[in-house]
């Protein structure tokens, strides 16, 4: 770096020193812009990861492993699977079920419902259900008799079943035999989904593979995995394995286009959302360095009166500026990793006590956790970095052009 250069830092330093509330409210502008950015980014992301979460984990889980025959919907040893699902490391958990279509007839109506097969061990490390139990407990699918039924809240209105009311649950075997079987209420869940607590019942696993006479003891076998959005890559790993031939491994994404659907219109959403702030933050830096530039015009006409070329003038803004934003985006992205991410993302944010209602899956839930990755700080921080460096274009376009004799009479 030549001797010139090296002044020009020194004087760039001295200056952002020399104008310590001036220089203290920009870099406070460019922290206080890129901390907004990552944790609105961050809470966005939590509450998309969240809903996707709870959506799964509210019944088809993030992998699903069935028969590749839809004339042989059954699964010869569901437990066999599932052990071989839980070999794979991303793997964290795996229930086998039986799952059919079924008519179930109570006290005060009837209803078309879909009925799941489920060990209550498995299922709750698998699935949520467990925790949305308002009435009673999560059965015990050992039960020798009688069998216990778990039904929603809106299903058991519909029914005019109270808990420990009785039903009966009606299906076609794959003998085309109707088949009946009592069962009683064990446990009545709310999930918050009207079309779920309004048309699925859980009943033992057992039970249901006799009743639907299906070949084997499962017809599906459901596993969670660590990362949801690695499930695609997970699935495509699993179908390789030997263990699984003719057997379908889909991620959620083809079992559940619809929730694949729902979260690229969330995710467009939260996109365009995330664009605005973008721009609003970048308006408020904006406004912040283009009216630091403007109230020394009468510094840089003193400087071109001394005989300081313009291109100086230039190179010494560029440095101040770089100066400040250096600063601002250090403490903006320390700040918010240590607040967002190691602080927030531990305790969440009680979006209730703030007066928001969470729809659908989320419904009940009052706390989100917001994620930070490192992708994100570096976007916000380059986002940052450019909109600072692209406000100078205006103001040095007009300083460039400055007349020293009319800036030293210029009393702003």
């Amino acid at each position: 770096m030549s001797s010139c250069s090296l002044t020009l830092a020194r004087f760039a330093a001295r200056n952002v020193w020399r104008n310590r509330r001036r220089s203290l409210l920009t870099i406070a502008a460019i922290a206080g812009g890129l901390f907004v950015l990552v944790f609105l980014k961050g809470l966005q992301d939590g509450y998309v990861a969240q809903r996707l979460d709870q959506g799964l984990g509210l019944s088809i889980g993030h992998i699903v492993v069935r028969s590749a025959d839809a004339n042989q919907p059954g699964i010869p040893d569901g437990a066999a699977i599932a052990k071989t699902l839980l070999s794979d490391t991303a793997v964290v958990a795996a229930a086998p079920r039986v799952r059919f279509e079924a008519f179930v007839q109570g006290a005060a109506g009837s209803a078309g419902v879909s009925v799941v097969g489920f060990d209550a061990d498995d299922e709750a490390k698998v699935t949520w259900i467990a925790r949305a139990i308002v009435e009673g407990k999560f059965p015990d699918t050992n039960v020798i008799a009688p069998y216990p039924i778990l039904l929603g809240r809106d299903l058991a209105r519909r029914l005019g079943v109270p808990l420990g009311g009785k039903v009966a649950l009606l299906v076609e075997g794959e003998d085309r035999e109707l088949v009946a079987e009592p069962f009683n209420v064990a446990g009545i869940f709310h999930t918050g989904a009207t079309l779920f607590d309004s048309g699925v019942a859980y009943i033992p696993r057992r039970i249901a593979a006799r009743m639907l006479l299906v070949r084997g003891d499962a017809t599906e076998v459901v596993a969670r995995v660590r990362e949801p959005l690695a499930a695609p890559e997970i699935s495509d790993r699993l179908a390789r394995d030997p263990r699984l031939t003719n057997l379908s491994v889909a991620s959620w994404r083809e079992a559940a286009p619809e929730m694949q659907e729902a979260m690229e219109v969330l995710r467009v959403m939260e996109s365009i959302r995330t664009g605005v702030l973008f721009a609003l933050v970048g308006l408020g830096i904006l406004n912040t360095i283009t009216m630091s530039l403007y109230e020394r015009r009468r510094e840089f006409g003193t400087l071109m009166a001394v005989g300081m070329s313009p291109e100086k003038i230039f190179t010494l803004l560029v440095l101040e500026v770089a100066v400040l934003v250096a600063v601002g985006v250090l403490l903006g992205v320390g700040g918010a990793f240590g607040v967002v991410a190691g602080w927030l993302g531990r305790t969440g944010v009680n979006v209730s006590a703030l007066g928001a209602r969470l729809p659908g899956a989320l419904a009940g839930t009052s706390v989100i956790y917001p994620i930070v990755t490192g992708e994100n700080l570096l976007l916000a921080g380059a986002w940052v970095l450019g909109i600072s460096f692209a406000v100078l274009i205006v103001p040095l376009y007009r300083i460039l052009r400055l007349d020293p004799a009319t800036a030293l009479r210029d009393r702003v």
